[in-house]
């Protein structure tokens, strides 16, 4: 059975990063993102945890993404008035990964990732319109009456996926969690005690929080419980709610430019794909969309890139890849999903700020660090698998 070129539904981190392994490994792929480039700028940043920078290191990229990022050390939790509450030291977590996390933007690791990728088989603005099965492959049809014909599809088109929702009618689409976030980049110098640091507020309604993000830049977000998903709150609405908390919660709102602030309604989709009859699999949100409360949503994208990539390297047998696949990766990141699902109901539960924060001091610490390292997962996960270049088979 001969090599069959990989078609990639989107070019987001999840995409970009299969493509890397699988470029890395002269394997044939193209990929197909609705956005233009342009729309690679921006987005504020994102964790990359331990298990994101394991797989970075075996791209060899671990050092071009974090140049433009902070690393992080602590996970602080205080109260709304700057108190206190709990310190997590993330080394702890790292494992058998032996790696730190790290803030980066998330326009910086669109661009690098990109950037070591042949540009004539990334196709910006070509968004997929339609997706069908035809005898043994699928065909794409793109916006303007293009039309692909491909043996395998991989669909990276994150949150409402367009190659899930065509081939896997029956799924549920992605459920509002009753919450929405904002999202900005100040350019603020944080004091000394703030450097490496997550601080994390939860109140009465909603959360705050804030890490740095390179030098002189602050990475910031934050939720509210908003019952009408059609019409979010406005970032004024965000700060006339969050503005009193400590300093420098209302400065680093209210000094953020307007371009670089998002405002999304949050969802996430816990049910597993079916096994598919088609040669074509989901990777990254659009096969378990979850909340941000773990930080995990991209994280788990990049290892199912690198698994998805493994499997393909190492078998001439296409579908059995994506069977492998699916039963390494699916119900793992299901796990994490279900898990950041369960924390951002508790830190959005309708009760007084001081029950959660006795909640939250309830909990010991190592409950806290061992729920983590379950979340980070193992890099054995990753090992033992022979990889065969297309040359050897």
């Amino acid at each position: 059975m001969d090599i069959q070129p990989v078609t990639i539904v989107g070019g987001g981190i999840t995409g970009l990063t299969l493509a890397q392994a699988l470029w890395q490994h002269d394997y044939p792929w193209t990929i197909y993102e609705a956005r233009s480039e342009k729309a690679y700028d921006g987005g504020a940043a994102l964790a990359m945890a331990p298990n994101a920078m394991g797989i970075l290191r075996r791209l060899g990229l671990a050092e071009a993404i974090t140049d433009a990022g902070s690393r992080i050390d602590h996970y602080l939790f205080v109260t709304p008035s700057g108190l206190p509450l709990k310190s997590i030291s993330l080394p702890k977590i790292s494992g058998a990964w032996n790696e730190s996390s790290w803030a980066v933007p998330r326009s910086h690791i669109l661009r690098t990732l990109a950037a070591q990728l042949p540009p004539d088989q990334l196709h910006y603005q070509h968004p997929v319109t339609e997706i069908r099965t035809q005898g043994t492959d699928i065909r794409l049809t793109i916006q303007g009456g293009e039309s692909v014909l491909t043996p395998l599809v991989i669909g990276a088109d994150g949150a409402h996926s367009q190659v899930r929702d065509s081939l896997w009618t029956n799924l549920k689409p992605p459920q509002y969690q009753g919450f929405v976030a904002i999202r900005g980049v100040a350019e603020v110098d944080l004091p000394t005690k703030c450097q490496h640091a997550v601080i994390q507020v939860w109140g009465g309604a909603g959360e705050f929080g804030f890490s740095p993000l390179g030098k002189g830049k602050v990475y910031w977000f934050a939720t509210l419980p908003w019952n009408d998903v059609e019409n979010p709150p406005a970032a004024e609405q965000f700060y006339h709610h969050f503005h009193r908390w400590f300093d420098p919660i209302g400065s680093l709102m209210r000094t953020t430019m307007p371009e670089e602030i998002l405002i999304h309604p949050i969802f996430d989709r816990l049910e597993a794909f079916p096994v598919p009859e088609s040669p074509v699999t989901l990777i990254g949100d659009a096969a378990h969309l979850m909340t941000p409360n773990t930080g995990q949503g991209a994280c788990q994208g990049m290892v199912d890139a690198f698994v998805l990539a493994q499997e393909l390297n190492s078998s001439r047998d296409a579908h059995r890849a994506l069977m492998r696949y699916r039963e390494r990766r699916l119900e793992s990141a299901l796990t994490v999903a279900r898990r950041s699902h369960r924390l951002g109901q508790l830190i959005h539960l309708p009760m007084p700020a001081w029950i959660k924060m006795s909640i939250l001091r309830a909990i010991p610490t190592s409950v806290v660090l061992s729920t983590m390292k379950k979340v980070v997962g193992d890099p054995q996960s990753l090992e033992g698998r022979q990889v065969i270049l297309p040359g050897q088979l």
